[in-house]
C-alpha cells in the first residue's frame, strides 16, 4: 500500500465517513486533530529509528483495523450500539495518539536533556536513557500535552479526560483495563462506556498488520548494527514483513493469519505475539459482552494461523505435556497427601481471595458486607462453597480456574503494591477432585457492576460443570442471573465420608478474613475473624475438672503486632507465694494434665505450621498459643499449601509474634509476683522439667537473639566455687543474673553436661545429669582443682541446661574436661570474657544432616586416651583443632560435602563403642 498524506488516508476511513454523516462539527474537529498531531507522531522516527510505524498512517491503519473490529451496526443511528459522534470522535482520536508520548514535543528539548543529564550531541536523541524515558512515560505525557493544547487540537474540554483514558488503555492490562475505565461517563446527552470504547481502541491496534508497518530503511539500518537492540528491532520488524497484511477478520469474527518465513527465531516470535493477541482480543470479547449493548463483531477464539517455514519442519512445542496425565496428577492425593478438608481449604481460600479483592476494589457505595458459607448436605452426599466475592468473567475461567498452573495472582491487579494476594499456584481448584465426582460452577463478576449494588444482587453470570470422568475439551458456558459472587458445589465420591471432610476442614481453619459460617445438619458453626482465645476450654479441654482440683489457673494474653496476631495461655499454680508450673513439687504439670491442646499457626486463617522459636520456656509444655499471619504478603508455600517455606517474610513473622508472647510472659511474671530473675530461671526450668531440658544441640542464633529481645527473660543460676567452703555453704550465695548483667560479668563457669561412653561397650552406668546430687560433683570436682581457684577470677558451677549452651556455644574458647574416674563424665567450662552476646557462633560446623545430624565444634579439651574427638550427647561433637581429623573435616566442608562430614561422624561413633574402624585410620 501506498502511504498518502494524513487527511487524505482519514477521510477514505469508515469511521471518518460515518462520523461526517451524523455530525458535521465533530468531522471538522478530528480533521484539525490529525492535522496538529500528524507532524508529533512524524518525528517519533527520530528518536526510535529501529522501531516500527508509530506515525499518522499507523493511526490510520488502526482506524481501518476499527471498522472491521465492530458490528455493522454500530454505523446504523437508528441502532442502541450504534457510535455517537462524540465516540467517534474519541475512537478515531485514541488511535492517531495513543503513542503520542513517544514524541519530544516543541520547546521541550533543552528541559529533557538537562532532567536526563544528555549532552547536546548528535546522536542524544537515539540515547538509550531517552529511549526508556519516552517508552515507560509515554502513556502520561501524550495525554498531559493534548490537554496543555486541546484548544489548538480541536478536542472539546469536557473530552479530554476521556481520551487520555483511551489512550492510556492500550498499556493495561485487562485487570487495570476494568479497573480504571469502568467509571460512568457522559457524551452528547448519552451514557458512554469508556472501556468498551477501550477495547475496540486495543482490539483494533492489536491486529494491527500491515505491509506498511515497517520503516523504509530500516532493516538496512539494523544490517550494519551488531548491538543486541538491534537484534531484537530486526526480529520484531521482521515479523511484520513475513506477515504483510495478511492478517483479515471474517464475517463471523475470527481472525484469519498468514505468513511465509524463514528465520525460526522470528517465527516464533510471530507466534508468541499471536498467543498474546489471543488472550487479549478474549479479555477484551469478555469486557464488551458484559456492557449493555455488545459491539465488537471479533470473537475471542484462537487465530486461525497458516505461518509457513521454508526451511525445514517448525514445530511449536519443545516440550510437550499429555494434558490428561498432568490432571490426574495435579487432582490425586499425590499433590494433596490424604487430607480430605485440603480440597475445601483451597476452595475456602479462593472465596476469601475473591471476597478480599472485591473488597480491596468497592467503594463506600458498594456497601459490599463480605460473606462466605460452606454447606454440607448430607442427603445429596455434597459440600456448597458460596461466597459473595469478584466472581469470574469467562476469561478468567478459561485462563485461570481452567488453566493447570495459571494464576490470578499473576496479574497486575493482584500484585499492586497495596494488594496482597493469598492466590499462589494456580492448581488449587483440581484438589476438589481428591474427593468430588463433579464440580458445578456458577459465577458473575462484579467488575461491571461497581457502583450499582442493587444490580450486583440480580447480575448476568454464568454456570458450567467440570468433571475428570469426561475430561472434555470444550466448556459450555449456561447464561445465569445471580448476585456477584461464585457458588461451586461438589458432588461428593461415594467412599468419602461426609463427617470427615467437615472435621478435617475445621482443623484447617484458625480463624477467617471474612465472615465464614459452616453448616451441618441445620447446625450453624461461625469461624470469627479474630484469634480465638486460649482460655481454660482451649488449654485444658475434657480434664477442666481435674485442673480445677489441682487449683490449676489459666493465664491468657492477646495481642497484635506488625501484621502477626497472636493469642496463648499459660497454666499455672500458686503454692503460698510462690507461682509455679508444677502440679506438686517436682511434678510437671502436663504429666498429670497429660499434654495441652496442640498449638496452631497460620497464613490468613489458614492452618500452616510455624515453629515459634527461640522463646524463653519451653511454652507448649506449660501452655499452648495460636498465631495467625493477617498478611499473606511475601510468603512462600509449598505446592499444597500446607507447609511455610522460609524467609524473610516467615521470619519476620516469627519474630513478630515471638515479641507478642514475651510481652505476654512479662505481664504474667508481674501478674504474679514474679518478675525477678530467680523466679524467671525456676520457671524456666519447671516448663523444661520431665523431657524438655534439651542442651545437648547447637543454639545457633539463640544467644543473640535473646540478648536483643528479651535479655530480661533468660537468667542463669551461677553458685560460686568457694576454697575450702563445702557445697551446701557456698549454693547461700547463688547469684540469679539475667542476660544484662551476665554480659558485663567475668569468671569461669563449669558444668557438666555430658557423660563419655554412652556410645561405648564398656558397660558403665549412665547417670541422670538434671539429678540435683550432680551438681554436688560438679561444685566438688572443681574444689579439687586447687589450680583453677584464683582468687582474681570468679569460679562458678551452672546446672546442664540450655541456658549454659548458650554461652558454651558463643564463647569460640570453651573447653572441655574429661576425669578418669570410671563414668568419665564431661566438664566444660566458658569464660564470661569471651562470650559473643551479639554475633554468630565461631569455629563450628552446624546443621550437618545424613547419616548422623548434629554440629560440630572446633575445641580444645583432655581426655586420658588422647582421641581428637569428643562427643557431648547425640548431637554435638567437639574435634580438637589442629588435628588431621580436624584438617580432613574442614576440607570436606570447605567443599559443601556435608553428607561426608556425617558418614564421619558417625564412624566416630562406631570408634568410641571400642570397634576398630579401618576408615579412621590415618585420622586418630
Amino acid at each position: 500500500m501506498q502511504i498518502r498524506p494524513p487527511l487524505t488516508e482519514l477521510h477514505e476511513t469508515k469511521l471518518y465517513r460515518y462520523l461526517a454523516s451524523i455530525d458535521q462539527e465533530y468531522s471538522e474537529r478530528i480533521t484539525t486533530f490529525v492535522r496538529e498531531i500528524a507532524p508529533l507522531m512524524a518525528s517519533i522516527e527520530s528518536y526510535f529509528p529501529y522501531y516500527t510505524r508509530h506515525d499518522a498512517h499507523h493511526g490510520y491503519q488502526v482506524v481501518r483495523r476499527m471498522a472491521q473490529c465492530v458490528l455493522p451496526s454500530c454505523f446504523n443511528s437508528l441502532k442502541p450500539e450504534a457510535l455517537t459522534a462524540q465516540e467517534v470522535f474519541l475512537l478515531i482520536a485514541a488511535a492517531y495518539a495513543h503513542d503520542l508520548g513517544m514524541a519530544v514535543f516543541p520547546g521541550e528539548e533543552a528541559a529533557l536533556r538537562a532532567k536526563l543529564r544528555l549532552d547536546d550531541v548528535p546522536d542524544w536523541k537515539t540515547s538509550g536513557k531517552l529511549q526508556s524515558y519516552l517508552r515507560q512515560n509515554h502513556s502520561i505525557r501524550g495525554g498531559e500535552y493534548i490537554e496543555k493544547c486541546a484548544e489548538q487540537f480541536g478536542v472539546p474540554r469536557n473530552l479530554v479526560s476521556a481520551l487520555d483514558l483511551l489512550m492510556k488503555a492500550h498499556n493495561y492490562s485487562i485487570a487495570q483495563l476494568e479497573k480504571e475505565l469502568q467509571r460512568p461517563f457522559a457524551t452528547g446527552q448519552k451514557e458512554s462506556d469508556l472501556a468498551q470504547l477501550a477495547v475496540i481502541v486495543c482490539v483494533a491496534d492489536a491486529i494491527e498488520f500491515s505491509d506498511t508497518r515497517v520503516l523504509d530503511g530500516v532493516l538496512d539500518k539494523i544490517g550494519v548494527d551488531e548491538s543486541s537492540a538491534a537484534r531484537i528491532s530486526y526480529a520484531e520488524n521482521m515479523k511484520h514483513v513475513c506477515t504483510g497484511d495478511s492478517l483479515a477478520v471474517t464475517d463471523d469474527g475470527r481472525i484469519i493469519v498468514s505468513g511465509a518465513f524463514q528465520d525460526a527465531d522470528v517465527l516464533a516470535l510471530a507466534h508468541r505475539t499471536f498467543d498474546q493477541m489471543e488472550e487479549w482480543i478474549q479479555g477484551y470479547c469478555d469486557i464488551d459482552r458484559r456492557c449493555k449493548s455488545r459491539r465488537l463483531k471479533i470473537v475471542g477464539e484462537p487465530f486461525q494461523r497458516n505461518l509457513s517455514f521454508s526451511r525445514g519442519n517448525f514445530q511449536r512445542l519443545g516440550v510437550r505435556l499429555n494434558k490428561r496425565s498432568v490432571i490426574d496428577l495435579i487432582a490425586s492425593n499425590a499433590v494433596w497427601r490424604t487430607k480430605q478438608g485440603i480440597a475445601l481449604r483451597e476452595l475456602v481460600q479462593n472465596a476469601v481471595e475473591a471476597c478480599r479483592f472485591r473488597e480491596h476494589h468497592s467503594a463506600r457505595s458498594d456497601k459490599y458486607c463480605p460473606e462466605i458459607s460452606v454447606i454440607f448436605d448430607r442427603v445429596r452426599h455434597a459440600v456448597i462453597v458460596s461466597d459473595n466475592g469478584c466472581g469470574m468473567s469467562e476469561r478468567t475461567v478459561l485462563n485461570n480456574l481452567l488453566t493447570v498452573g495459571s494464576s490470578r495472582s499473576s496479574e497486575p491487579a493482584y500484585i499492586d503494591s497495596e494488594y496482597a494476594p493469598i492466590a499462589r499456584f494456580g492448581i488449587g481448584f483440581w484438589s476438589v477432585f481428591t474427593i468430588a465426582d463433579v464440580a458445578s460452577v456458577s459465577t458473575a463478576a462484579f467488575e461491571g457492576y461497581r457502583g450499582r449494588p442493587a444490580e450486583a444482587m440480580n447480575a448476568q453470570g454464568f454456570e458450567f460443570d467440570v468433571q475428570l470422568a469426561e475430561l472434555k475439551d470444550f466448556t459450555v458456558f449456561t447464561a445465569v442471573e445471580r448476585p456477584c459472587g461464585t457458588t461451586i458445589k461438589l458432588k461428593l465420591k461415594s467412599d468419602v465420608i461426609i463427617d470427615d471432610v467437615f472435621t478435617d476442614l475445621k482443623r484447617q481453619l484458625v480463624c477467617s478474613m471474612v465472615p465464614l459460617t459452616l453448616v451441618l445438619d441445620e447446625a450453624e458453626e461461625v469461624i470469627g475473624r479474630a484469634l480465638p482465645e486460649v482460655d481454660e476450654v482451649a488449654l485444658f479441654g475434657v480434664r477442666r475438672l481435674k485442673a480445677k482440683e489441682l487449683g490449676v489457673r489459666c493465664f491468657n494474653y492477646s495481642a497484635e503486632l506488625a501484621g502477626a496476631s497472636v493469642s496463648f495461655g499459660l497454666a499455672y499454680r500458686t503454692d503460698g507465694e510462690i507461682t509455679t508450673f508444677t502440679a506438686e513439687s517436682g511434678v510437671a504439670l502436663h504429666r498429670v494434665l497429660d499434654s495441652f491442646y496442640r498449638s496452631q499457626s497460620a497464613v490468613c486463617g489458614f492452618s500452616v505450621p510455624v515453629r515459634i522459636s527461640p522463646l524463653c520456656i519451653d511454652l507448649e509444655r506449660v501452655g499452648t498459643y495460636k498465631v495467625n499471619a493477617t498478611s499473606p504478603r511475601g510468603f512462600e508455600f509449598s505446592i499444597d499449601r500446607t507447609q511455610l517455606n522460609d524467609n524473610e517474610a516467615a521470619q519476620e513473622f516469627i519474630k513478630s509474634s515471638r515479641d507478642i508472647i514475651h510481652d505476654g510472659y512479662r505481664d504474667f511474671l508481674r501478674q504474679t509476683n514474679s518478675y525477678s530473675p530467680s523466679a524467671i530461671n525456676r520457671l524456666q526450668r519447671e516448663a523444661a522439667a520431665g523431657g524438655g531440658n534439651v542442651y545437648d544441640q547447637f543454639t545457633g542464633s539463640e544467644l543473640s537473639t535473646a540478648k536483643s529481645s528479651y535479655p530480661d527473660l533468660i537468667c542463669l543460676e551461677l553458685i560460686p566455687v568457694i576454697r575450702d567452703c563445702e557445697f551446701n555453704h557456698a549454693r547461700r550465695s547463688t547469684r540469679y543474673v539475667s542476660l544484662n548483667e551476665l554480659c558485663s560479668m567475668s569468671g569461669i563457669v563449669w558444668c557438666l553436661q555430658a557423660q563419655r561412653g554412652r556410645f561405648s561397650l564398656r558397660g558403665a552406668p549412665y547417670f541422670s545429669l538434671e539429678d540435683s546430687g550432680m551438681l554436688e560433683l560438679v561444685y566438688a570436682f572443681i574444689q579439687r582443682q586447687q589450680e583453677a581457684l584464683r582468687d582474681d577470677i570468679p569460679i562458678y558451677i551452672a546446672r546442664p541446661d540450655r541456658n549454659f549452651s548458650l554461652l558454651f556455644d558463643n564463647d569460640s574458647r570453651s573447653y572441655a574436661h574429661v576425669t578418669s574416674l570410671p563414668n568419665e563424665f564431661c566438664f566444660l567450662a566458658v569464660n564470661l570474657a569471651n562470650v559473643d552476646y551479639t554475633g554468630n557462633a565461631v569455629n563450628i560446623i552446624p546443621d550437618i544432616r545424613g547419616v548422623w545430624a548434629g554440629a560440630i565444634y572446633w575445641r580444645d579439651f583432655d581426655v586420658s586416651d588422647n582421641k581428637p574427638y569428643l562427643f557431648l550427647g547425640r548431637h554435638r561433637v567437639l574435634v580438637r583443632p589442629g588435628t588431621a581429623l580436624q584438617s580432613h573435616i574442614q576440607a570436606l566442608a570447605d567443599n559443601s560435602r556435608f553428607s561426608a562430614i556425617a558418614n564421619i561422624v558417625k564412624l566416630l561413633q562406631e570408634d568410641e563403642a571400642g570397634h576398630l574402624v579401618e576408615e579412621l585410620k590415618g585420622l586418630l
